[in-house]
């Protein structure tokens, strides 16, 4: 990959490419800015997971940005740095005209990619999976709106080490509330995507609790088709195999296609053990045209993996 042109920057570097680094080539151009110093050949930092900062863990961590300045987030940045996250990936999705960063400077082990246009949540995200599955063992897809608990890094860490069937795990999520978020899901029919943006959170309480795997205990680890976008805890050698989100979908609906194709070549499991908290938003509730990014990424699932491959109704109760 060639630079087109690179400036220092404090304790950093802003690199710019004719092309994507992460093999992105309908990126025209983006902006690196790298306080550790990323140089545009690829092979400019250690691909050998074993080649670690002293006291990191071998994981690498993206976090997509979409008009959030970077203050919203130092918590958790010093959350995972703290826990020993050894690469942090800042995909800045906002338009160029929105200061995410200010004069802000990343610490080091911390790198901003600025796309400057939005190019999808799953799009964004594969800019850092392409290029952190190769260098580090374990990659984790978090939401900014994200605390972590005590650990949480190190005990999926070590759960993932121990469990070499595990491709794809996730933690316990609770809200500011304290409140259980029911994030383990099954896979969906289009009725209960239908019912769970529109119809009323009293009615279709059957379907809805057979959704969301109420009938086990989310107090015990589990099996689970589907694991909620907000925090995935990956082996890279699976997120390698399926090349990350598909990028089709531009927001909305990539968490479930990941998880279904992660399913497929290893195990998801739910870790009640392991607890964040989740400031959730549900921004399809209250935007047109999130409503429509949501309902064109529905309508793009279900043309991918059937319509009627699961029950619309049958064992999942009856409706209101």
């Amino acid at each position: 990959m060639k630079t087109c042109s690179s400036v220092a920057a404090d304790q950093g570097r802003r690199i710019s490419y004719a092309t994507a680094f992460a093999a992105d080539k309908g990126l025209m151009q983006f902006t690196i800015l790298s306080p550790t110093r990323l140089h545009a050949e690829s092979n400019s930092m250690p691909a050998d997971p074993q080649l670690s900062p002293s006291g990191t863990l071998s994981l690498g961590v993206s976090i997509v940005l979409y008009r959030t300045p970077v203050t919203a987030i130092a918590h958790l940045l010093d959350q995972l740095l703290a826990q020993g996250a050894r690469l942090i990936y800042l995909i800045d999705n906002s338009p160029k005209e929105f200061d995410t960063f200010q004069d802000w400077v990343p610490p080091p082990r911390v790198l901003v990619i600025s796309t400057r246009r939005n190019l999808g949540y799953g799009r964004a995200n594969n800019l850092a999976i392409r290029d952190s599955v190769r260098r580090h063992a374990y990659h984790l897809v978090c939401n900014p709106d994200v605390f972590l608990g005590p650990d949480t890094l190190t005990q999926l860490y070590q759960l993932m080490e121990s469990r070499p069937d595990i491709g794809l795990c996730s933690p316990r999520v609770v809200g500011t509330d304290g409140e259980l978020q029911r994030l383990c899901k099954r896979l969906p029919s289009p009725v209960d995507l239908v019912i769970r943006r529109f119809a009323p959170g009293s009615w279709f309480t059957a379907q809805r609790a057979y959704y969301e795997m109420r009938d086990h205990s989310y107090e015990q680890p589990m099996e689970v088709p589907f694991l909620s976008g907000c925090f995935m805890f990956f082996r890279s050698s699976v997120l390698q195999r399926l090349d990350g989100f598909d990028e089709r979908y531009f927001l909305y609906i990539e968490d479930l296609d990941l998880s279904r194709r992660a399913a497929g070549v290893a195990r998801n499991l739910y870790v009640p053990q392991v607890q964040i908290t989740h400031e959730a938003h549900r921004g399809a509730y209250k935007s047109l045209r999130l409503l429509r990014y949501f309902g064109a990424s529905v309508l793009r699932y279900f043309n991918k993996w059937g319509w009627f491959e699961q029950s619309w109704f049958g064992r999942r109760g009856n409706s209101h």
